[in-house]
């Protein structure tokens, strides 16, 4: 009998579920911008940090830039999250990620930098550099919170392209990864022309991640690629070929780095390169330090002490990423928030008042003050931060505690 009940227990459970209305999982949006200068429609893939603006002061963020966004959007996606925000992660910074699109029959087009009568349609990438520059990336600076820093990303002919903006056009962008880069496209043009720039050119404050696949025939390894003359290496050569030049050649001030693969082909590369390069673009990120234990609850640690580290730590991403970057709001809240349930109030108070010193403009800042005050029995302290607070912005549940405080 009981068997015959679990039966029907399972088969009406299987009913209800597969009855259940089946609610698709959303991940970023899509977005088109008409380019005046392709003459066409230009469909982009959009990820953007959610973030409760109701509540905290809207972060400006670090904006990724994708070549064949079709290809590699969803798995930057997924790692980016997995990094900057899962489980506490903070390897990565939050950021916008924007897929380009590529539009049918034009992928050459847009990502070889001089035209080759081999490939009948390409040549276009300085056309297609413009477009980046005086439309998609105003676009995004002005309907999404973007910070002032960029990153270009592109593998194979996107990689190539990736290289020729380096090289060209160098301030558009903060970092770049080019992964696999096609060097040898049109007898190794653009890896030529790049010798004579690097040979001239400051690239102060400006990273690169190179990544290279093993395409070469199989028992073959790099230095004897390098010796090679058949044209199976040539791709690999001229990667390679790249890379000596950016270590032989002196004083172009490139923070950059070169990443061989012996186990990825050329398909396979982009997603463990794309994992490296961001580790490498962000190795100063990581904070704070969580292991053995986390530093915000290691008790060998004054909050003076940690005051101290927080801000030199966000001193120095500032210099090196050319803006100022702070640390969440939402985790420095967070924070005041369980060292007063702790009743560790000098954490708390170190927490929330570098929260307002952060974020001055951020009612909730002052908010949460309040409470902290009020937790500690301080009625004239938790008012005045009330106040403070309402004056940012009108809350009824902020109001309503005032009331009840002056009663």
């Amino acid at each position: 009998m009981k068997f015959f009940l679990l039966i029907i227990f399972l088969t009406l459970s299987s009913r209800y579920v597969n009855g259940q209305q089946q609610i698709p999982v959303s991940i970023g949006h899509t977005d088109t911008l008409h380019s005046v200068i392709l003459n066409e429609k230009r469909a982009l893939w959009i990820y953007a940090p959610p973030m409760d603006t109701a509540v905290f002061f809207k972060p400006g963020y670090p904006v990724l830039y994708v070549l064949d966004g079709e290809n590699n959007f969803l798995s930057l996606m997924a790692m980016i999250n997995q990094l900057s925000v899962i489980n506490g992660n903070k390897v990565f910074p939050e950021m916008i990620i924007v897929g380009i699109i590529n539009t049918p029959g034009n992928r050459t087009r847009d990502l070889t930098p001089s035209k080759n009568p081999i490939f009948g349609n390409s040549g276009g990438g300085e056309n297609f550099t413009a477009f980046l520059e005086k439309e998609l990336i105003p676009y995004i600076d002005k309907n999404y919170s973007a910070a002032p820093y960029r990153m270009l990303a592109g593998h194979s002919l996107g990689g190539l392209m990736v290289i020729n903006t380096l090289v060209n056009h160098t301030s558009l962008f903060n970092a770049y990864v080019a992964i696999d880069p096609s060097m040898s496209y049109d007898q190794c043009k653009l890896l030529n022309s790049s010798k004579k720039i690097l040979q001239k050119k400051k690239f102060t404050k400006t990273s690169l991640f190179l990544a290279a696949a093993n395409t070469m025939t199989p028992g073959m390894d790099t230095a004897a690629a390098r010796l090679d003359t058949a044209q199976v290496t040539q791709h690999i050569r001229a990667i390679l070929n790249l890379s000596d030049q950016l270590t032989l050649i002196t004083g172009h001030n490139l923070r950059w780095n070169f990443n061989y693969y012996p186990e990825e082909d050329h398909t396979s590369v982009p997603l463990i390169a794309e994992y490296d390069a961001l580790k490498y673009i962000f190795q100063h990120y990581k904070f704070p330090q969580t292991q053995p234990v986390h530093q915000f609850f290691d008790k060998t640690y004054t909050a003076a002490d940690l005051k101290k580290i927080i801000n030199a730590h966000y001193q120095a991403l500032s210099n090196e990423m050319g803006y100022v970057v702070r640390p969440s709001e939402q985790d420095l809240n967070r924070f005041g928030y369980i060292f007063t349930s702790e009743k560790d109030y000098s954490r708390a108070e170190m927490f929330f008042q570098l929260n307002i010193e952060y974020y001055p403009e951020s009612f909730n800042t002052y908010d949460s003050m309040g409470d902290y005050y009020l937790s500690k029995d301080d009625v004239p302290a938790a008012i005045s931060y009330f106040k403070k607070a309402l004056k940012l912005k009108y809350r009824p549940d902020i109001k309503m505690k005032l009331e009840k405080l002056k009663q």
